[in-house]
């Protein structure tokens, strides 16, 4: 046995794990010592977390009562059940904060923490505050409001008085007054003004009339109203409301009062526990550092030997390196130490060959640490060059930002100085346009108006590129249907197409959703400039607008546009830079046709805001397709256009379409068996005439404008073939072939044709649609607006020509606006007579319009309505206008429908207020 232990005590590893289980013993007692205390800790902080929870649940159960005493005892339900969740809430609360103040008070004591005084007097302030909630309630509901309880039988005394009208109204409406203001304020002077009035109107009427009787029951109802708002204590220091709200103080004083003595016993036994952990931390330590000591001592015997060894080693000559012999005078103590030792001398002998190679190695990498270094001090000079360009470029990027910054203001500026004047032209051009002039006068003032509305384009062009520029250019998507959208669009350009002699015709698939949400007026003004380029160079032939949807999918879909002309095309080398700013085909189209080159690059920038793309395919001298696809969310409102008509009833009928031009036909046929219509083609009147001698039709859409044969002329032949065959023609604008055939058709529709004017003329013409009765053209300047849309208006403005413009605009409207020159004035006349409505400027001297409007909405004035008429036309320039507290925003030019748009919606917000 004593063998087998001194083998045992040889082995190094039974050494250690004897040193380990030591090492186990000392941590599992510190151990047990740290959750002992943990566990009081955790109590201690448990009893915080409580106390706290009690605080937060009184706090939410007045809350609660709160909400009751400021609407809860409004609600009907109360007054049918007498249930009302918010003051039961706050009564259930009350009850639950008793049950666990006992509680607290059991871990108070269990923890030795001295608040059972102060718990006590919380129970009491909880069974206290429960009793007056009670009684609350109670007086509440006794009380009543509006048509319920005291209040409710109140009501309908007064209302029987009222309606039977043997009261003066009077006396009656002062009798409400005074009661009224009781219940409001809840002052006894209201109650003696009351009193006062009624008891001689009781004195005079009959006794035992029903009169009377209704006094007295609405007096007594009133003294019982007085007297439950007395015991409430509504608005006084005597009540079961404030005695609540007392109690309710009280319990937040002493809860602070507990909640310091229990932190401060908390934080103290807290302090007790860490005392007790650092000792017994600190006990253990001292012993677990005496263990490693003596162990270490006994453990690191034979390694300090071995160690001596290793050192001479290292610090001997490492070429000339010897085996240890076994006579050496070592002799290990253990197994391992042993082996240790033989693992040495292997391990001198194989460095000894690794040192010799590692010289070798050590000769090479001097060399390449030399060549490194040349390598380094060149890449240090390259970087010296690099921080140079970055601090250049740094400084070009500062200086280009500044520019651009001058060039917005510079371009704000020019805009605001050429509206200004441009506002003055086109008003008082609007304003001709009223009165009566001859064709020659007409076509003056018409040269005038397109001319000044060509100017504003150009401007417009330019602030929308430089708005591109800075980024700033930002969409507002909105529901619109894409039917009357593009509609509208058509109509700008039926006039020039009809002038020209051109098709214009447009196409939407019927896959395509028409309620989209996207931003209408930019889609708008891609589609008007595509359409004015192939309109402008575009000579005969027609202009085709289709539109097709290109995928579909979770709520979104891709919308693909074509705009195809029959024009003079562009050659195959100008493609490329078609899209660039300020750029066209080459000068000669600058000085034939015009422009300033920026519309396709704005048109390119607004598609990639929409999530599209935008190309151009075309062949010289044959014409020109722009293609482009935006991604639009589909709507969920229902479109804002015209109600889809109902085809049903003339499904099946045949109709005979004559048509030169092929597009016009295939849309036209597209759109009749969209309808459930057969349709036959003819592309001339002869062939027309062929086919209605050989087939039965129901109605016949002819276009006007054809070879050998127009409109009118196959309309009269047909008419003596077949009297009762209705007859649709399709014309241009200013066709007057209404006025030289009456009767000979149906109806005349212009192109480009909308698709419900066609199915409603188709309808109408097969005796399916009853057509409403058309209502009298009317001018837009109508003295009856004013008596419709009543307002008084206040103009602030100080350039002379707007003055005259806008005052005799609103002349002319019906109204009488008063005028100021700047915000000063503006400031003197609304202290002098209030305005429903002023319409103001923003650069003018002495005092802007921005700097007035924010006196006006900062001042005790009456209110008026604001809207902005400036020239200041960029989008930021609108924000700040709304944001100092404008109610809207015109720019200049002003248009005459926009102005009356706005004056339509200020006198309905007026009248609201």
């Amino acid at each position: 046995m004593r063998a087998l232990f001194i083998s045992l005590i040889k082995s190094f590893r039974i050494r250690l794990l004897g040193s380990f289980l030591s090492f186990l013993f000392i941590l599992i007692i510190w151990v047990l010592t740290y959750l002992w205390v943990d566990h009081h800790q955790q109590q201690l902080r448990l009893y915080g977390n409580r106390l706290t929870a009690v605080q937060v649940q009184y706090l939410a159960s007045t809350a609660h009562l709160q909400k009751f005493m400021l609407s809860g005892y409004h609600e009907a339900a109360f007054y049918k059940n007498g249930a009302q969740p918010d003051i039961d809430r706050f009564l259930s609360s009350q009850r639950n904060l008793q049950t666990q103040l006992k509680q607290l008070q059991g871990m108070a004591n269990t923890n030795d923490i001295p608040v059972g005084g102060h718990l006590e007097k919380l129970s009491r302030l909880t069974a206290s505050t429960l009793a007056s909630g009670a009684e609350l309630k109670q007086l509440y509901f006794q009380k009543g409001f509006v048509n319920y309880g005291m209040e409710g039988q109140m009501r309908k005394h007064a209302h029987w008085l009222e309606d039977s009208g043997r009261v003066a109204k009077y006396d009656i409406l002062q009798l409400r007054r005074h009661e009224k203001d009781f219940m409001l304020r809840g002052e006894d002077d209201y109650a003696k003004q009351f009193y006062e009035l009624i008891e001689p109107l009781i004195a005079k009427a009959p006794t035992n009339d029903e009169n009377t009787i209704a006094l007295k029951a609405y007096r007594q109802c009133f003294s019982a109203l007085v007297g439950y708002t007395h015991a409430l204590g509504i608005n006084t220091a005597h009540g079961v409301v404030p005695q609540t709200l007392q109690g309710i103080a009280e319990f937040n004083r002493e809860y602070l009062a507990a909640d310091n003595v229990a932190q401060a016993s908390i934080a103290e036994l807290m302090d007790s526990f860490k005392a007790i952990l650092i000792v017994a931390s600190c006990l253990l330590l001292c012993l677990v550092i005496w263990m490693s000591y003596m162990l270490s001592k006994h453990l690191t015997q034979d390694i300090s030997k071995l160690n001596k060894v290793m050192a001479d080693f290292i610090k001997s000559d490492f070429h000339d390196i010897r085996p240890v012999t076994s006579d050496a005078g070592i002799v290990p103590n253990s197994w391992e130490i042993a082996k240790l030792y033989s693992d040495f001398n292997l391990l001198r002998t194989t460095l000894r060959d690794h040192i010799r190679e590692l010289d070798q190695q050590t000769s090479d990498m001097q060399a390449m640490n030399e060549e490194l270094q040349a390598q380094s001090e060149e890449l240090r000079d390259v970087n010296d060059e690099l921080m140079s360009q970055r601090e250049q470029e740094h400084r070009l990027r500062e200086e280009a930002e500044k520019a651009n910054q001058a060039k917005s203001i510079f371009l704000a500026t020019m805009s605001h100085e050429i509206r200004t004047p441009m506002n003055g032209v086109l008003g008082m051009t609007a304003l001709l346009r009223e009165t009566e002039l001859d064709a020659e006068q007409s076509d003056y003032l018409e040269t005038i108006r397109n001319s000044g509305e060509n100017l504003m384009t150009v401007i417009n062009d330019i602030l929308d590129f430089s708005k591109i520029e800075s980024g700033k250019l930002e969409l507002d998507p909105h529901d619109f249907d894409l039917q009357q959208c593009i509609e509208e669009v058509m109509d700008i350009f039926a006039g020039p197409a009809a002038r020209s002699g051109i098709d214009l015709i447009y196409h939407i698939d019927p896959q395509v959703p028409l309620n989209l949400v996207a931003d209408s007026l930019r889609l708008k003004q891609v589609l008007i400039n595509l359409l004015n380029n192939a309109l402008k160079f575009t000579h005969n032939g027609e202009v085709f607008l289709s539109v097709e949807a290109e995928q579909t999918g979770e709520g979104r879909v891709q919308l693909a546009f074509v705009v195809r002309d029959t024009g003079i095309g562009i050659p195959a080398d100008k493609l490329p830079g078609l899209f660039s700013a300020f750029s066209q085909v080459d000068s000669s189209t600058t000085r034939k046709y015009g422009g300033t080159g920026l519309g396709l690059a704005i048109c390119v920038r607004l598609v990639q805001l929409m999530q599209g793309d935008i190309h151009a395919e075309s062949t010289f001298g044959e014409g020109t397709a722009m293609h482009f696809n935006i991604s639009a969310e589909v709507g969920t409102t229902p479109a804002t256009g015209e109600a889809m008509l109902t085809m049903h009833s003339i499904a099946g009928k045949h109709i005979l379409v004559v048509d030169d031009n092929e597009t016009n036909r295939k849309i036209l046929k597209l759109q009749l068996e969209q309808w459930k219509l057969r349709v036959t083609l003819a592309t001339s009147g002869d062939e027309a005439l062929k086919l209605a001698s050989l087939l039965q039709f129901d109605l016949v859409v002819s276009d006007m404008q054809m070879p050998e044969m127009d409109g009118a002329m196959l309309a009269a032949q047909l008419h003596r073939q077949h009297p009762k065959l209705p007859i649709v023609l399709l014309s241009s604008i200013g066709d007057e072939s209404k006025q030289r055939y009456p009767g000979l058709f149906s109806s005349i529709l212009t192109k480009p044709v909308r698709q419900q004017q066609l199915g409603k003329s188709i309808l109408q013409a097969l005796a399916h649609y009853e057509s409403a009765p058309q209502q009298p053209v009317q001018t837009l300047l109508d003295a009856s607006f004013a008596l419709h849309n009543p307002l008084d208006i206040l103009v602030a403005e100080d350039n002379a020509i707007n003055q005259k413009l806008i005052i005799r605009i609103l002349n002319k409207l019906g109204y009488e606006p008063a005028l100021a020159e700047n915000g000063v004035e503006v400031m003197s006349m609304l202290e002098l007579k209030p305005y429903d409505l002023i319409l103001m400027d923003i650069q003018m001297p002495e005092m802007d319009g921005l700097e007035a409007t924010q006196l006006i909405r900062s001042s005790n004035v009456d209110q008026p309505l604001i809207v902005a008429m400036t020239a200041n036309a960029m989008h930021e320039d609108k924000e700040e206008c709304l944001r100092v507290g404008m109610n809207d925003y015109l720019p200049k030019p002003v248009k005459l429908e926009a102005l009356l748009e706005v004056l339509g919606r200020m006198s309905q917000l007026a009248t609201a207020s």
